[in-house]
């Protein structure tokens, strides 16, 4: 069921990268032609090869994007959390999803006509050339990510998920909530789901983490050693 935006969505939106170089009247009329969408925990958004006819920017709650091996298997290719948009390079990539999605949790999405975004940038290009260096400031820093990703052991890719996902919690502490069960953030980092276990215990040995059901509280990861624990 389609919903209107809130005003709170509005203005986070307004400080999103793919939107915050436009001018008033241009973010005006791009907010047009969004919509917010309620999804339940595992509900499927769409399918590879389905036609892009939106793409989306997550508000609450989390995004699987996945893909499947001709055996079932599931790869994850990312874990969309709030405040991140997903499917917009779908527009320019022959306009089919590459990729499938589904809620890992009850999420709320605002959902972007695609159709009415490339009519309303083929009217200018100057709009292209503002959203390209959102697109483009956004692709360089993922593809820094993936090259850092690539160098290191199980352990590093690990830690550097939980820094990515930390936030502070009232007390002061640096705390990850695993809002994905754990087979999906091994998937995600590229280990399998008892390597995953076995890393999250011997950080927590070594006095680097503390698990508190799915709660990780980071505390000294200067404790860890630095070639790694695989």
């Amino acid at each position: 069921m389609n919903e209107p935006l809130t005003p709170e969505d509005v203005a986070s939106l307004r400080r999103t990268y793919l939107l915050s170089g436009l001018e008033d009247d241009q973010f005006l009329t791009v907010i047009a032609l969004a919509h917010s969408l309620p999804l339940a925990a595992g509900q499927v958004l769409f399918q590879q090869g389905d036609a892009a006819s939106a793409f989306y920017w997550v508000s609450e709650g989390l995004v699987r994007l996945y893909r499947c091996s001709p055996q079932g298997d599931e790869k994850v290719i990312e874990l969309v959390s709030s405040g991140r948009y997903f499917a917009e390079a779908a527009l320019f990539m022959g306009g089919r999803f590459p990729v499938n999605a589904a809620a890992q949790t009850n999420s709320r999405l605002i959902a972007f006509d695609s159709a009415g975004f490339k009519a309303w940038l083929s009217q200018d290009a100057a709009r292209c050339f503002r959203l390209l260096g959102g697109m483009s400031a956004r692709l360089h820093k993922m593809v820094n990510e993936i090259d850092a990703l690539t160098l290191m052991k199980g352990t590093d890719r690990l830690m550097q998920y939980l820094l990515d996902h930390s936030e502070p919690d009232i007390d002061g502490r640096t705390v990850v909530e695993l809002e994905a069960p754990k087979q999906v953030i091994a998937s995600r980092i590229g280990v399998k789901p008892e390597t995953l276990s076995r890393l999250l215990h011997k950080l927590s040995d070594l006095g680097g983490i503390e698990m508190q059901g799915t709660r990780v509280i980071l505390k000294d990861l200067d404790k860890l050693p630095e070639s790694g624990l695989d």
